[in-house]
């Protein structure tokens, strides 16, 4: 038998408080097998938690005091008493379950546990009788629930009441596995297709994967500023490598400082993936691509007013400056073109679902039945699992009616909602 501390009741059902009622309805159904009564609601149970009518017409009713000491006990059940007897009035037997032991007589002053809660019982039994009523209370204290529990639970079934879940790797396996069954034949493992989808999660997990697209987008874009920065200050006469032009420079500088701010606000991202880093780095990207692409407009213009209208990109015009001419002028243009299109990329994909999710606590996946939306989730979460990652995987129609949703979740997946 497991150790039971009523003080660490695991919080079910929504709390430690409604877990004790739980718990003590549970004893009373195995008390009696038949014909107990459960109710349920904060305030609407009646005074009773749960209830049994005799064949003479009269009712037992339990209630359960989450409180450890006695005056809070008492104050609570007399108000729990007085509703029990207006709302049921066949009610000739009172059980009221609480999670402690009376204390006894001492040499101290005061009135023991056990006295005050005699006294109390008097009391109100007395005035029952006053008032034409037979009444009968009794006190379950934690012994006698723990009495009860070992008679009346050799399965251990109740005893789950005290067990501590423990979130483990081997947790979430379980866990996963329970949602494969679940699942059914809407997972099938061995009908694989990789979809965007897989991508989307990905970045809403912060996976591997989704740190090696956006270092590998970084690395790209990071040679692609190195040239531009070399280009802007290339001054030499090479043929082969054709100065900036003067005019354009400050136009080139500017737009190469936005690219690098915009480049180290994404650096950021690999330490610390927030909403406002995200924010803030589209911004700077944005700017950037502007500039780069003001700059790549000016830089067509100059080698058009160079070399003619049309001649810049024609494949005949560059073979023939190359081969016989051993220069390319275009290059600079070419190589501004480069960092446009990097920086372009690592715009579209940061505001893409398959960047942009690592930076939301939340994402609606929404598609027609049968096109592989429980499929998805089911591989993805499995195969996280491989990499030493958790998920959790619950299924819509396991949220029908009440309780609320928080509580339907923690039911799902087996654990506890703690509500102090």
């Amino acid at each position: 038998m497991i150790d039971i501390d009523f003080r660490q009741i695991a919080p079910r059902c929504g709390g430690k408080q409604e877990a004790f009622e739980e718990f003590c309805c549970q004893l009373a159904r195995r008390k009696v097998p038949t014909g107990v009564t459960r109710l349920h609601g904060s305030g609407g149970d009646g005074g009773v938690e749960c209830f049994l009518d005799l064949p003479d017409g009269s009712r037992v009713g339990w209630q359960a005091k989450y409180v450890f000491d006695i005056d809070s006990l008492l104050t609570q059940t007399t108000k729990s008493l007085n509703t029990a007897l207006r709302i049921h009035p066949g009610l000739t037997r009172y059980i009221i379950c609480f999670p402690f032991d009376l204390t006894g007589r001492t040499g101290r002053r005061g009135r023991s546990g056990v006295e005050k809660f005699e006294a109390w019982r008097e009391e109100q039994v007395g005035k029952a009788a006053n008032q034409g009523r037979m009444l009968e209370i009794e006190g379950w204290t934690a012994t006698a629930l723990r009495s009860l529990l070992m008679d009346f639970d050799p399965s251990g079934g109740i005893q789950t009441f005290f067990d501590e879940t423990v979130l483990s790797f081997e947790w979430f396996a379980s866990h996963l596995r329970a949602a494969r069954a679940i699942a059914g034949p809407r997972y099938t493992p061995e009908l694989n297709v990789r979809t965007g989808v897989a991508r989307w999660f990905a970045a809403f997990g912060l996976t591997r994967e989704w740190d090696r697209d956006l270092t590998g987008r970084l690395k790209g874009a990071r040679k692609r500023q190195k040239r531009l920065s070399e280009a802007i200050a290339q001054t030499s006469r090479d043929p082969a490598w054709p100065e900036w032009p003067d005019s354009l420079r400050e136009v080139a500088t500017a737009a190469l400082e936005a690219m690098t701010k915009a480049l180290d606000a994404c650096g950021n991202l690999e330490l610390e993936s927030s909403y406002d880093g995200h924010r803030r780095s589209m911004e700077l990207l944005q700017e950037a691509v502007s500039d780069l692409s003001v700059l790549e407009a000016k830089l067509l213009v100059d080698l058009e007013e160079r070399h003619g209208p049309g001649r810049v990109d024609s494949p005949g015009f560059r073979q023939y400056m190359a081969e016989y001419e051993l220069t390319f002028p275009a290059s600079n243009l070419d190589i501004a073109r480069e960092s446009h299109a990097a920086l372009r990329d690592m715009y579209d994909w940061l505001r893409s679902p398959e960047g942009s999710l690592a930076f939301c606590r939340a994402f609606v996946l929404s598609g027609r039945w049968g096109v592989g939306k429980t499929h998805g989730v089911c591989d993805f979460a499995l195969e996280r699992l491989k990499q030493q990652l958790l998920s959790c995987v619950v299924f819509g129609h396991q949220f029908g009616g009440e309780p609320d949703p928080w509580t339907r979740l923690a039911e799902s997946l087996g654990v506890s909602v703690y509500r102090p």
